[in-house]
């Protein structure tokens, strides 16, 4: 699993620049998108790893600067699969002029039925087929640093590959 996160993140840096690209002249923009990868946690010979739970999330953002093109983005996420919980999702988006590439960071904080919270950051492109829709792929990295699911002590990290539909908005 992680050699194709790796493949991914090649395609992902290597995309050619779109010319007049939709997402870098959008005022906001809503996404969903679903990721699954693989989880690890622990640390030494106790160090384990397991495929990540199906993580649904739903997302607005809205652009609050023009040079560097910034967007502010938060909404909801949801695990399903092996596991289910709920939280929210905050961050920056950084979307280059004239690029389909974007780098995102922020926070994840699951809140019922049990709580976790981390850092996030990813990396991706977007396709679009027509001037407002488009498909978004991305390579995204949460490290959950703390909660009551976590044992003392420990983190737990995971990368997945996540796939979105996004929707544009001059």
């Amino acid at each position: 699993m992680l050699v194709c996160a790796s493949g991914a993140a090649l395609v992902t840096f290597a995309a050619p620049p779109a010319i007049g690209s939709p997402a870098d002249e959008s005022l906001w923009k809503a996404e969903i998108q679903a990721g699954y990868g693989i989880a690890v946690g622990g640390s030494g010979t106790a160090m384990s790893q397991r495929p990540t739970a199906l993580t649904i999330t739903a997302t607005a953002a809205i652009a609050f600067a023009d040079d560097p093109p910034l967007a502010a983005y938060g909404g909801l996420v949801a695990e399903t699969l092996d596991r289910n919980a709920a939280g929210a999702v905050a961050g920056i988006e950084l979307r280059p002029h004239g690029s389909r590439f974007h780098l995102a960071g922020g926070a994840t904080v699951l809140a019922t039925p049990y709580t976790l919270w981390g850092a996030t950051v990813s990396a991706g492109v977007c396709l679009h087929a027509t001037r407002a829709v488009g498909l978004c792929g991305d390579l995204q990295v949460t490290a959950f640093l703390g909660g009551s699911d976590l044992p003392e002590g420990r983190t737990v990290s995971q990368a997945q590959l996540a796939i979105g539909l996004v929707v544009d908005a001059p």
